[in-house]
């Protein structure tokens, strides 16, 4: 941080003693006169972990991003807008787990610092701030999942918010002050969040689905687990179709009916779409004293209305459940934890008197500038682009995440896929810069990074993920043209080259091979696995070029010298001990005896013709492999999930079979659609060890599986990137489609939108490509001879056979 930076003259502070950290909310505020409201007042904050910032009653942001307390991040807002001539007054209240996720390291400290100036008005952390413990949130609850914070149990009969909305600061508050100043552990320095604060979009829940009455079960009182007990109960209830509520612009209004003692009403809503961010719960009536309202969110309904809830134990312990204690009359709460769920029931219990529920939620995903587009005359088409969009949103947090539901984890196999997602929606490489920085500071000893970071997971360290880091150094570069970034992650490059894969994991064959104290992940299929896997040393080989050429680009003649031996070495070894001549593909493997593993799986095929290994092989490989697993024939070697398919669609687009691409996503992501987002493998896929998957033990909100919305415009659209910053592109519209007769595209890029459209009549096709200055398109139609063209240009062809 900047020297003269005014957080450096704010204090850390909190309100408890640190050492009694666990699941601790904490309330901090500061009222203060203005004669006049300057047009703009630069505010700074942060907490460790968490923060939410209202300023007059009203919401102003969340933060900070996630990161580490040696650099932590800190936000920057302007509060002019908030502002008010005469009495003013800022509320923030804070989190911490003390308790470590696959989000968050805890160092044992807990606190907020702001700073900022307002006329004559100091607004820095410490002075006249003040502060006390929340004392409504129960601190002893069960964790959402394993990967998240725990589930929130807040009770209004001890505090009513006011002290957020209420213009003279309510009674029992002390001055609290400051403990630590800035710069001291476990905040060493702070750093901007580098990317955009999350959004503020106000979502109603759009309808009610179903509804279901009887008896709470035993102990429901004092629950530690609100999602176990509700798994025990949902099953036995009866559930049908719930009285309409009304849904404006604002809210969904419901009213549940007195439960009675000992027992429930429930009720489940659709927001309509998935979602991310914090419920908003507005509740009139009830007896008050005694009432509870419970929360699940889930992500689908069973047929019949029932709630898809997991099973304990199962899904990660997925328990996303929390718990509301009314009082006597009317009260408007904002649940903290950010939940990601499309569905929402409400369970009252106790009640003696109908309740009635405004809900709404506060959508808090990262503000993407969506201009890319995708539209067909094919409406399944249409609504596989429309859910891969909604994944990605969804998924796309302070970081790139696996899925909002239960994990919200930075997982770097996911994030290059959604890199690429997010690069042909907004052109932005901010996400994907930010979370190649912070996969690089969670380092392993040899070098190696974590499957997703921040995280205390040390069984979740994956090294292909570690590969793949590499190669979306790669990606960021030929999506920008920068080579910055390179440079300054070559030195963490190069400790996790010369410590792990040129070191402890290197064999005397030559090449890297399975590793028993890590995760070798691969994909969610029955891939070889053991002694030298092929799919582990292609990724090595294929990170390897990309090294290369990047260490070319910025003139780094020994890094360069070092990067090309290696590649020369492991391209000599592949090429030796893992080509099968008589076949004309690439085994699996070698086993730990030595021997080559007499399975070809599509995976290595598809890796070997992106690494242009055997060119003049690549046919027999795409005829032997790749084209019957696209056509649903049985193939060797394991089958590539949803996930993985992206690179089998990006080698078979490139080969000029972009139709069986299309078709096979519209087989397979068709049964996604009413779930309203992309599965994380494929509906009742093998996913390896004879489990198949299921929504409820997997999740409908997984972007590594939207890779449609690069690969409908990339293939109907005929837009494909084939040079850095987009200079150049390859366009040749897939135009045989059955049941497809239009399609148009739009792309955006750093140089600006590319946009296609083609539409068929009679038996003539008309096709167009507007292109911004500065692109030039290859140009490959059917009938013509390949173009070079740069600007707008119009075709009128013959049309092909479906």
């Amino acid at each position: 941080m900047k020297p003269n930076h005014p957080l450096r003259k704010a204090f850390w502070m909190w309100t408890s003693q640190q050492e009694f950290l666990h699941n601790s909310y904490a309330q901090f505020r500061k009222d203060f006169d203005l004669s006049a409201v300057p047009k703009k007042v630069p505010f700074f904050v942060s907490a460790d972990q968490q923060y939410m910032l209202y300023a007059n009653g009203k919401f102003v942001t969340r933060g900070p991003a996630r990161g580490y307390q040696f650099s932590w991040p800190f936000d920057e807002v302007d509060l002019a807008p908030y502002l008010q001539k005469g009495h003013n007054w800022l509320c923030i209240l804070a989190y911490n787990a003390g308790k470590s996720t696959y989000q968050y390291l805890t160092q044992s400290y807990a606190g907020v610092i702001c700073a900022g100036q307002c006329g004559p008005e100091d607004l820095a952390s410490g002075g006249t701030w003040k502060g006390r413990p929340a004392s409504a949130y129960k601190r002893d609850t069960a964790r959402l999942s394993v990967q998240l914070n725990f589930q929130e149990q807040f009770d209004a009969r001890l505090d009513d918010d006011s002290w957020l909305t209420a213009p003279q600061l309510p009674e029992g508050w002390g001055i609290r002050k400051a403990n630590r100043v800035y710069g001291a552990m476990p905040w060493h320095d702070m750093e901007e969040r580098g990317i955009p604060n999350l959004g503020n979009d106000w979502l109603p829940y759009r309808n009610t689905c179903s509804a279901a009455a009887g008896p709470s079960d035993a102990g429901y009182e004092s629950w530690f687990n609100i999602a176990h007990g509700f798994y025990s109960e949902h099953e036995r209830l009866s559930w049908k179709p719930a009285p309409a509520g009304h849904a404006d612009e604002k809210w969904l209004t419901l009213t549940l009916p007195a439960a009675g003692k000992g027992q429930l009403a429930a009720v489940s809503v659709d927001l309509g779409i998935l979602g991310v961010g914090t419920l908003n719960v507005e509740a009139t009536g009830g007896a008050g004293t005694g009432d509870m309202i419970d929360f699940y969110f889930t992500e689908g309904l069973h047929d019949d209305g029932r709630p898809i809830v997991t099973a304990p134990g199962q899904g990660c312990d997925a328990s996303m459940a929390s718990r509301l204690y009314l009082r006597a009359g009317a009260i408007r709460h904002e649940l903290f934890q950010i939940m990601g769920h499309r569905y929402l029931v409400a369970i009252a219990r106790d009640t003696t008197a109908p309740l009635e529920l405004k809900l709404a939620l506060r959508h808090t995903a990262y503000p993407l500038d969506i201009k890319g587009r995708f539209e067909s005359d094919d409406p399944v088409l249409n609504d596989i682009y429309r859910i891969s969009v909604r994944t990605q949103q969804v998924c796309a947090l302070d970081a790139y995440v696996d899925t909002p539901w239960r994990e919200q984890a930075q997982w770097w196999g996911d994030a290059r896929v959604q890199g690429q997602n997010t690069f042909h929606l907004a052109a932005d490489a901010r996400l994907v810069a930010r979370g190649i920085r912070s996969i690089a500071r969670q380092e392993v000893p040899n070098g190696l990074t974590y499957g997703h970071a921040p995280t205390m997971s040390h069984h979740c360290i994956l090294p292909d993920f570690s590969l793949i880091w590499l190669v979306s150094i790669w990606d960021h570069y030929y999506q920008t043209g920068d080579i910055t970034l390179f440079k300054e992650q070559w030195p963490r490059a190069l400790r996790m080259l010369t410590g792990y894969f040129d070191g402890e994991a290197k064999l005397k064959n030559g090449m890297v091979g399975y590793d028993p104290r890590y995760w070798l992940f691969l994909d969610w299929t029955t891939i070889y696995r053991d002694g030298t896997p092929a799919v582990l040393n292609l990724w090595y080989l294929f990170a390897l070029e990309k090294l290369l050429a990047m260490a070319a680009v910025a003139r780094m003649t020994k890094e360069k010298a070092y990067l090309t031996k290696l590649y020369q070495n492991l391209k000599k070894a592949i090429l030796a001990k893992l080509w099968d001549a008589k076949e004309k593909l690439f085994f699996d493997g070698i086993d730990p005896k030595g021997k080559p593993v007499n399975l070809h799986s599509p995976h290595t095929q598809t890796l070997a013709i992106l690494c242009n290994l055997h060119p003049e092989c690549h046919a027999n490989m795409i005829q032997k492999r790749l084209l019957p697993y696209l056509n649903e024939e049985k193939v060797e070697g394991g089958r590539p999930s949803s996930f993985w398919v992206t690179y089998v669609y990006s080698v078979m687009r490139a080969a000029g079979f972009g139709r069986q691409c299309v078709e096979h996503i519209k087989r397979h992501w068709a049964p996604m659609i009413p779930y309203g987002g992309t599965w994380e493998s494929f509906p009742n896929e093998d996913i390896g060890g004879g489990k198949t998957q299921q929504i409820g033990n997997g999740t409908c909100s997984h972007a590594w599986a939207a890779h449609p919305i690069y690969h409908l415009p990339g293939s109907l659209g005929g837009i494909t990137q084939a040079d850095v910053a987009w200079k150049k592109i390859t366009f040749a519209p897939v135009l045989d489609v059955p049941d497809t007769h239009r399609a148009s595209a739009a792309v955006p890029t750093p140089k600006g939108l590319i946009q296609s459209s083609w539409s068929r009549q009679g038996d003539s096709v008309q096709v167009s490509l507007s292109l911004p200055r500065g692109i030039e398109a290859l140009v490959s139609l059917p009938n013509q001879k390949p173009a070079k063209i740069t600007g707008k240009k119009t075709w009128r062809l013959k049309s092909p056979t479906a």
